[in-house]
């Protein structure tokens, strides 16, 4: 169907989406040769990492995040960013205990065990995204470890000693694991370094030293390692690429390690009938189609706030790689609604909702709506991303896709005051209730109305954010300061 036979609000509203959202063109060029300018150097600094570690980092960077599940913007003003999984190297395997943790969770060890092995896997569990390892449960069942200490009677207390003497000297450490792998890049781009072991003298006398690629002096000028922050799971990059300015995420990844057993499938993968109380006849077949994905791929583990923390980005890229294959419209709304986020939302509001919580709107959304009808124009398919972000705002919780019970609307702020958390949501419902009245009299205000029932609606809801924001102007000035200046933290509630 061409433009010209299409309804009247789904033609403006393909015309801002072009327009604006995901500009075709020398726009989609630039994007194209800032990936491969990227992947290359990325592979680069990778091999370096590798030579650097002696080993721990032996494949390829994974491209995860919204560029490879097609989820990305391509706005003139800003450049896309590009996140890579850096898989790490890890021999035993871990079996996830499934449920929460019973008992204090500063028990139990946040490293990982490498020289620690059990035909089953070594038992860990969880608390939240959480993976901690409990040394005691360790010492209940047999298990092959190794350290430096002789080995005497065969007691549980001797086993539970070597447990911890193991683990202190043949760990992965994720606050570690960071530091390094920042430290690894900063030699990688230091023009000072020719190999990564130069001043090593053991390697200096190697008949046939290993090599690595040349990484050239402008690439090593336009490359710009950031500070490391140990409250995030990457090492940040800015590529300077002509006019634009592209972030870059290196995210180490330990995967493959996760041993998922069927009982931690059936408890712990949520359900849509855990908290969506309307039509539920996709709930089994959804349900199993996201349990085989999870098997298919696993989750990774990825260093943040000084734990090792599960995450499902392979898993998310596998589910949504072919959600549009009946024609739909899926991405393109998401596309368009996490635009109005950036441009209208977070300037007013701060950055309440990330990208993140918008794509597990839309993985939530695709089992609600399994009908391809609901998918057929960009006005249907953004009205039901609508309909369900509305519903979780209301709610005050938006579910984790992959871990019960975790809402991801659990944002703690900095101040004795607590109403600011319900304020930032209510906000956004208010602002999410207009935009489904007149989706598009919302992008585009000066458009003038064809419809005078749409038109009525609209301006009723409008008036209701306007009062809104009037009582609570004060309040909403300190919520967008403290969003600014990232004054809360994240509360995976539940499970603490």
């Amino acid at each position: 169907m061409s433009t010209e036979d299409l309804p009247e609000g789904e033609r403006w509203l393909q015309q801002f989406f072009t327009a604006k959202v995901f500009l075709p063109g020398d726009k989609n060029w630039r994007v194209g040769k800032n990936f491969f300018v990227v992947k290359s150097t990325v592979g680069k600094l990778v091999k370096w990492a590798y030579e650097s570690s002696t080993g721990l980092y032996p494949k390829d960077p994974i491209l995860v995040g919204s560029y490879r599940e097609g989820l990305h913007l391509q706005t003139e003003e800003s450049s896309n960013n590009f996140d890579f999984l850096i898989p790490v190297r890890f021999n035993p395997k871990l079996a996830l205990i499934s449920g929460g943790i019973a008992k204090d969770s500063s028990s139990y060890e946040h490293k990982l065990p490498t020289f620690i092995f059990r035909d089953k896997g070594v038992p860990v569990s969880r608390s939240g995204t959480r993976v901690l390892v409990d040394l005691e449960a360790m010492g209940e069942t047999y298990l092959e470890v190794h350290c430096h200490k002789q080995e005497d009677e065969d007691t549980e207390e001797e086993e539970f000693e070597e447990c911890k003497e193991s683990l202190s000297h043949h760990n992965l450490d994720p606050i570690q694991i960071l530091r390094d792998f920042h430290q690894y890049v900063e030699m990688a781009l230091d023009p000072a370094y020719t190999h990564p072991r130069q001043n090593d003298p053991v390697f200096q006398q190697r008949l046939f030293p290993s090599k690595v690629p040349k990484i050239d002096d402008r690439t090593r000028q336009n490359t710009r390692l950031e500070a490391l922050d140990l409250d995030g799971p990457a090492i940040q990059l800015t590529f300077d690429e002509g006019i634009e300015t592209v972030p870059v995420n290196l995210m180490p990844a330990i995967q493959g390690a996760i041993k998922l057993s069927s009982q931690w499938l059936r408890e712990d993968l949520t359900h849509l009938s855990d908290w969506w109380d309307g039509d539920l006849t996709n709930e089994k077949k959804s349900f199993l189609q996201k349990g085989a994905a999870v098997r298919e791929v696993g989750p990774e583990l990825v260093p943040k706030g000084g734990f090792w923390r599960l995450s499902f980005s392979h898993a998310e890229t596998v589910i949504l790689e072919d959600i549009d294959a009946d024609g739909g419209q899926r991405k393109a709304a998401l596309r368009l609604l996490k635009f109005v986020n950036k441009t209208r939302w977070v300037p007013e509001y701060g950055k309440v909702l990330t990208s993140y919580h918008l794509k597990t709107i839309l993985l939530w959304c695709c089992e609600i709506y399994p009908q391809k009808t609901q998918w057929q124009t960009l006005l249907s398919s953004l009205q039901a991303l609508l309909r369900i972000l509305s519903h979780t705002l209301c709610k005050r919780n938006l579910p984790h896709y992959f871990l019960r019970p975790i809402n991801l609307f659990s944002k703690r702020y900095k101040s004795s005051n607590t109403t600011y958390g319900p304020l930032a949501l209510e906000a956004l419902r208010y602002e999410g209730e207009v935009m489904l009245a007149d989706v598009v009299g919302y992008l585009m205000p000066d458009r003038k109305p064809q419809d005078r029932c749409v038109h009525e609606e609209s301006e009723e809801k409008m008036a209701a954010l306007r009062e809104f924001k009037k009582k609570h102007q004060e309040d909403l000035k300190e919520l967008k300061r403290m969003e600014d200046e990232q004054m809360y933290e994240y509360m995976e509630m539940g499970e603490e």
